[in-house]
């Protein structure tokens, strides 16, 4: 995330096309080497917690593809078009997972365009596409290590920002960051007690373990994506830009955990491997973060209807320096002021199942952050989403959803404009719906629109944005 600019999501920020292409395969090497050794081989996650988009699978989509029946069973084009991957690696992948090596690699691409474009007529359809890898270790699988964990993950990405072009506080694309290729994260952790308590420390981003979204894989628009849009307030690194950090996580029952963690500025060296601060502006101290969670019906019977769901509330901190809108202009400057924060509600609930042992009926999602407004331009964000899974039979793996982000200006940011003799600025509301096709379990495909009322906080009436397109993503 990016700070204190009126397009508060991830900016755009841009690296040579030549850089090291290491920092994507990163999170390849470890798995390639280990599928390559024949003691793992012979023999036969954690998720990517850096972006919550990920694949709806059944437990038929996720077993092995069937070879080809030469006796008149299932065709070449069946077990294709069923197998979990596009390009199927044979059981050697398969058997490795068993045994702990989990790899992961996909395409994703956001295609966007704003087909009223009243902002300006350069406003285009186009891209954003990235390319991840990722390679998960479960050391106790192999070794007499219980517990420990590894995680890697790099990704190539670049496109079209399309909230620079509407100029909106949302933006309409939850993958929209920095043109780069490099190492995203990279950490080991350590489970003890049964779980009760979990260890995790390297390189790693705040809004991949706090505040982050739990229904992002239903919504295309960042804030219901993956965080809120407005955590660059406290300077909370997000993926690509991950730095060194460490979170503690106890657990003591299924319901309940508490979450702690420290996370260092945002990562500006180009390809991930080092470690690099900004080497300017305020961008030079971490975030305290802490979270709360709540789980509801844990574990439920697959003999009943269950009705999953999350409620988190947390805390990130940063006590570095930041503008201050409410102090007056010195040389028509502003001044700064110690410390920011902002506190958050999430709650994630299933409301509605049509059958016992089915994830098929209504899911609610609910958010809101806030923090001081003398110190952020929107202190406070609101996000609500419905999602409703499987709306056909026939189509039991697809989702429907209809979202709404409203991002409130700061009264202290609007007397700052009003001293300056600058328009005063509105809140603006987003809304999307959106459908996700999963055509088969290595592909899907995301029909989205959204719209924007008094984008990017202009208020003079004639500033909404349409925004339309698609997701695609495409499992390797």
């Amino acid at each position: 995330m990016m700070e204190d600019t009126m397009g508060l999501s991830r900016g755009i920020i841009h690296f040579p096309v030549n850089k090291r292409a290491i920092g994507v395969l990163s999170g390849v090497l470890f798995g390639v080497a280990s599928f390559s050794g024949p003691a793992l081989a012979a023999s036969d996650d954690q998720a990517d917690a850096a972006k919550p988009i990920v694949m709806a699978q059944n437990s038929d989509a996720s077993a092995p593809a069937r070879a080809a029946d030469t006796q008149g069973g299932s065709s070449w084009s069946t077990s294709f078009l069923t197998q979990k991957y596009l390009l199927n690696w044979g059981p050697g992948r398969d058997n490795l997972e068993k045994n702990g090596v989990k790899f992961d690699a996909f395409y994703i691409m956001d295609a966007l365009g704003d087909p009223v474009h009243p902002k300006a007529a350069k406003s285009k359809f186009d891209t954003w596409s990235r390319v991840r890898a990722t390679v998960d270790i479960d050391f106790s699988k192999f070794t007499s290590l219980d517990g420990l964990t590894y995680h890697a993950t790099g990704l190539w990405q670049t496109g079209q920002d399309m909230g620079g072009k509407i100029g909106s506080i949302a933006n309409p694309s939850g993958l929209v960051s920095i043109h780069t290729t490099r190492l995203d994260s990279m950490w080991l952790q350590q489970a003890m007690f049964d779980g009760v308590l979990t260890v995790t420390a390297g390189q790693m981003a705040s809004q991949d373990f706090f505040g982050l979204q739990e229904m992002g894989n239903n919504f295309v628009m960042e804030p219901l994506d993956y965080a809120f849009g407005n955590l660059g307030n406290v300077r909370a690194s997000a993926d690509p830009l991950t730095g060194p950090g460490a979170r503690i996580k106890v657990a003591p029952t299924d319901n309940i955990f508490i979450a702690g963690g420290y996370f260092m500025p945002r990562n500006y060296d180009d390809d991930g491997f080092g470690y690099k601060k900004q080497s300017g502006g305020l961008d030079r101290t971490g975030t305290w973060n802490v979270e709360v969670g709540y789980n509801t019906d844990p574990k439920a019977p697959a003999t009943r209807k269950s009705y999953p769901g999350i409620v988190k509330v947390g805390l990130i901190y940063n006590s570095g320096k930041f503008v201050d809108y409410q102090k007056p202009l010195v040389s028509g400057a502003l001044q700064t002021s110690s410390a920011n924060y902002t506190a958050y509600l999430l709650a994630n609930q299933a409301v509605f199942r049509l059958a016992p042992g089915s994830n098929r009926g209504i899911d609610l999602t609910f958010g809101v952050n806030s923090g001081p407004d003398k110190k952020s331009q929107v202190p406070t964000e609101f996000t609500f989403g419905a999602s409703y899974n499987g709306p056909a039979a026939s189509r039991p793996l697809d989702i429907l959803s209809v979202g709404l982000v409203y991002s409130m200006i700061g009264d202290k940011y609007n007397d700052y404009l009003k001293r300056t003799n600058v328009a005063t600025l509105s809140d603006e509301k987003a809304f999307e719906i959106n459908y996700l096709a999963q055509l088969t379990p290595w592909l899907y495909v995301q029909p989205v629109a959204q719209y924007y009322f008094n984008v990017g906080g202009l208020n003079n009436g004639s500033d909404d944005a349409l925004v339309a397109g698609f997701r695609f993503k495409v499992a390797f």
